[in-house]
């Protein structure tokens, strides 16, 4: 099975409304917020509001002026942007660590970034099990218009692509 997302995590407290304002597909875990990014939803609200979707980042697609105006809304300070790309094991994955849209560690490996953000280690999961990433495997499942109640997580805002009026 594959791993393909791109997301802003940061510590709560966030401003739920922010999320929901923009629609956007946000997991809680523990102390953290997973902002997962759909590529259709960035576009549209680039567009919107005006404001630049292109990364600055050769391995990352959304480290962006949008994707900072959204983690500044959203009530993080220090956030890491984080993409992976994988299927079977064989792949890439990549993460870069911001301060109020500021680069401070770019182009780590996603453990390093979210160590860096206070997530801690155990003996049996490392951060990114911590943070229960592998279950967030396909950024546009948040993002289905037809997601039915049985099949929503409780610990999880669901997205919604807007339609160019």
């Amino acid at each position: 099975m594959g791993h393909h997302i791109c997301a802003i995590i940061g510590k709560k407290p966030v401003n739920e409304e922010a999320i929901r304002k923009y629609q956007l597909a946000a997991a809680f875990e523990g102390d953290y917020v997973i902002l997962i990014l759909d590529h259709e939803s960035v576009w549209y609200w680039s567009e919107k509001l005006g404001l630049s979707s292109d990364s600055e980042s050769e391995d990352i697609d959304f480290a962006c002026e949008l994707i900072f105006h959204f983690a500044k809304e959203i009530g993080f300070q220090q956030y890491g942007i984080i993409q992976t790309d994988y299927f079977g094991g064989v792949g890439s994955q990549c993460a870069s660590l911001y301060d109020n849209g500021r680069l401070l560690i770019g182009e780590k490996m996603i453990d390093d970034i979210l160590r860096e953000l206070g997530v801690v280690r155990t003996k049996e999961k490392d951060e990114f099990d911590i943070l229960n990433l592998g279950e967030y495997r396909s950024g546009d499942y948040y993002y289905w218009e037809l997601m039915t109640g049985n099949l929503k997580s409780p610990n999880v805002i669901y997205g919604h692509i807007p339609k160019n009026e």
